[in-house]
């Protein structure tokens, strides 16, 4: 971001305790040459900050920066958003142009939850219910690789398995109804990964529950899959993580390049299954038909093979020294 010498001076320096407002920590970043500062940082978001100035203290977040991101351009400029910097400044919440605009005293309290939930950076408390959701998600996993465990396969060890789990259950629906009760926005709540993944590890449990007592013998074992979608907690681990979700977001961003990649992928798992098929189907080395000669040529690109199945030929061995 380029900031003129021209927006200097009151504007400015009305806000002292912020870095632009601040001479001796923006002299860090002017360029004499250009009479000019320089600051590298999120062009999105710098017309917010700007604004910041000249409206004498409000916030907004831009509707085309994430959250996250924006919060943490407020830090770097020193920028006191977790609590009103000027004080005819009301309790506010976001608009859909991403203003900020007065709240009665409920609309107040709900949106202070809400931050709460979403913001552990916004209070010592906020951060002690964060690491609580941490330790009760790291929790629900043991759990869930602990019973599987053929030695602590006794009934009493899977009761104790079974009430630990409906303990992390609780907790993670009473947070997710919260959170579903005071969202700002119902429709992009429900649409959010990250809180469809909420919602598909407390899923199974439930549905056991209701379902579990009224079904027996195979129809319960092929129910009892839907068991797997308890790993699905790990996922939660990510909401706590802004690298991951910033992670989560660039892959996003570039799937159309990803799905590119994944089909030149699979065009050479499927011409090298092929050709190896042909040339090795009659030495009985496991390349008993394509999908066999696939799985070869899928390891092989990917790692560098489990060694189950190698070729024996030589036209073989030189086809597959290509991957």
């Amino acid at each position: 971001a380029v900031v003129s010498t021209q927006s200097t001076g009151e504007t400015l320096e009305q806000f002292p305790q912020t870095l632009m407002g601040n001479k001796a920590l923006f002299a860090r970043y002017f360029n004499p040459k250009t009479k000019e500062y320089f600051l590298d940082r999120n062009q999105m978001s710098f017309p917010a900050i700007l604004y910041y100035y000249q409206s004498g203290g409000v916030i907004y977040v831009p509707n085309s920066v994430p959250r996250e991101i924006h919060m943490e351009e407020l830090d770097f400029y020193k920028i006191q958003y977790r609590s009103a910097v000027t004080p005819s400044l009301p309790m506010a919440k976001l608009t859909e142009d991403g203003l900020l605009e007065p709240q009665t005293r409920f609309q107040a309290i709900r949106w202070r939850v809400w931050e709460f939930l979403e913001s552990p950076e916004s209070s010592i408390y906020s951060r002690i219910w964060a690491l609580l959701d941490v330790l009760i998600i790291l929790v629900s996993i043991l759990t869930v690789i602990l019973e599987s465990m053929p030695e602590l396969d006794a009934q009493e060890n899977q009761k104790a398995f079974s009430v630990v789990d409906t303990i992390c259950v609780a907790f993670f629906t009473f947070d997710f109804l919260i959170r579903l009760s005071i969202c700002p926005n119902f429709c992009e709540f429900v649409r959010t990964p990250l809180n469809i993944l909420d919602f598909l590890a407390i899923m199974p449990f439930y549905l056991e529950l209701a379902v579990g007592q009224l079904i027996q013998g195979s129809a319960l074992t092929t129910f009892k899959v839907l068991r797997i979608f308890r790993i699905m907690r790990v996922m939660k681990l990510i909401r706590h993580s802004k690298r991951l979700i910033l992670m989560g977001r660039v892959i996003q961003d570039c799937l159309s390049e990803l799905t590119l990649l994944l089909i030149i992928w699979l065009m050479g798992v499927l011409t090298f299954g092929t050709v190896m098929y042909y040339i090795e189907s009659e030495k009985n080395n496991g390349f008993d038909s394509i999908l066999h000669a696939c799985w070869w040529a899928v390891v092989s690109i990917s790692t560098v093979g489990y060694g189950d199945m190698t070729p024996s030929t030589a036209l073989g061995k030189i086809v597959g020294s290509c991957l």
